[in-house]
């Protein structure tokens, strides 16, 4: 078969001052031996050497092509690339990433094998600094239920039919790590078959400065929630297990506020209104307006602050209307943790404290809040297996937590 009756296959790169391994990229793309192939490197406007290495490539491979501006990130650099690809099947290699010999070949063939499949992936290497191996990543063959507990595809080992991106509108741009996530969610859930085949197809580049040196805890955790609640209206207990044996010491209040806002424990109450000032001052009468779940209702409420201008501020606190905890608070950080059970749909809870002063901008005030946060029964409970250490709170998610996950 003559070259040009053989599928086009696009090989997008985005780029940002990788000049140290980016040669090294191009020449693993170039290099390869099927025969109709084009690499596009959107680079986010570079200052180190990449700049000069793109310009020489393109001066003597009418294969390659490149545009160097300054861009939102990788995930707007990959639509870019997408928009100026000809082939109707897209490779991702990021720009410290490599192709092993024959991979692109190996895909196209299982792709034109069958022609059912959406996108094909295979086993990918993970190297060092020298692009030497230092082991596999653990990929598996494609089952939903699978990804939805981990990440078994690895990207630059996937090829993907460039119609299907074109039907999924890209690369989601919300997402500035776990993009690559939210695609294979997106593309099994809709559908289409994901194929596998049983070889090494790339080299996944390890070092530093990579992001999933750098990033993998506090943006790569949060993302990898966010893109499970928004393609399967959860997240797997595995993901959660791994974060909270690996990285424990984020800290109760980190993993409490990221878990709150992605739904982890259900719909649980929230603030809906306060009269706490935009500067997170507290007047003297603060009241709280509570939006409850019937399911998961107001249990308890925690107060993180400080107060400062006296040696002991009295608390009182108030559960729609009536009088249920009274408390001093010495000088400097506080934290209240109280339980205050409410079934009613819109509880509100008023906090009065007598000790206040004038700001300078004439207001009365009391003490500052960092945080307030309502709480469920669950998440409570959560909180104390918390403190009591990793392998325990684990041990409790797994016995009572029991996420289902949307597969439509």
């Amino acid at each position: 078969m003559a070259s040009s009756e053989l599928p086009l296959v696009t090989v997008i790169t985005p780029s940002f001052n990788q000049g140290k391994f980016i040669r090294e990229t191009i020449e693993s793309v170039l290099t390869q031996d099927y025969p109709h192939i084009e690499h596009i490197v959107i680079d986010g406007g570079s200052s180190d050497e990449t700049v000069c290495i793109l310009k020489e490539y393109e001066s003597r491979d009418s294969r390659f092509h490149f545009v160097s501006e300054p861009d939102n990130g990788q995930s707007h650099a990959l639509n870019k690339g997408l928009k100026l690809a000809k082939g109707s099947i897209i490779g991702w290699l990021n720009s410290d990433d490599t192709y092993l010999t024959k991979s692109v070949k190996k895909a196209v063939d299982s792709l034109e094998n069958h022609p059912e499949w959406a996108m094909v992936y295979g086993s990918c290497y993970i190297t060092n600094e020298e692009n030497k191996i230092l082991k596999t990543v653990p990929v598996q063959p494609f089952n939903i239920e699978n990804l939805f507990h981990g990440c078994i595809i690895c990207q630059p080992a996937a090829f993907i039919k460039k119609k299907v991106l074109d039907k999924l509108g890209g690369i989601d741009e919300s997402f500035d790590f776990c993009m690559d996530y939210d695609l294979w969610l997106r593309i099994s859930k809709n559908n289409h078959t994901i194929g596998y085949v049983e070889d090494f197809l790339a080299n996944s580049r390890f070092h530093p400065s990579s992001k999933t040196a750098t990033n993998f805890v506090d943006i790569g955790f949060p993302e990898i929630l966010r893109t499970s609640v928004k393609n399967h209206g959860t997240a797997s207990n595995n993901w959660i297990n791994h974060f909270l044996l690996n990285h424990y010491n984020k800290g109760l209040y980190w993993y409490l506020k990221l878990f709150k806002s992605n739904s982890i424990f259900g719909i649980t109450p929230k603030i809906s209104q306060s009269n706490l000032y935009e500067d997170s001052w507290a007047p003297p009468f603060l009241r709280l307006f509570i939006e409850n779940n019937e399911e998961k209702p107001l249990h308890a409420l925690i107060i993180k602050g400080t107060q400062e201008n006296y040696q002991w501020s009295a608390f009182r606190f108030y559960l729609n209307g009536k009088c249920f905890k009274t408390m001093k608070v010495d000088k400097g950080p506080f934290t209240i943790e109280i339980e205050i059970p409410s079934q009613q749909t819109n509880p509100i809870i008023e906090i009065i404290c007598k000790q206040t002063h004038i700001s300078n901008d004439n207001r009365k005030i009391s003490y500052k809040i960092t945080e307030m946060i309502p709480l469920s029964e669950e998440e409570y409970q959560f909180i104390k297996e918390f403190r009591k250490g990793s392998k325990n709170v684990v041990n409790w998610i797994n016995h009572n937590r029991k996420p289902i996950p949307n597969f439509s």
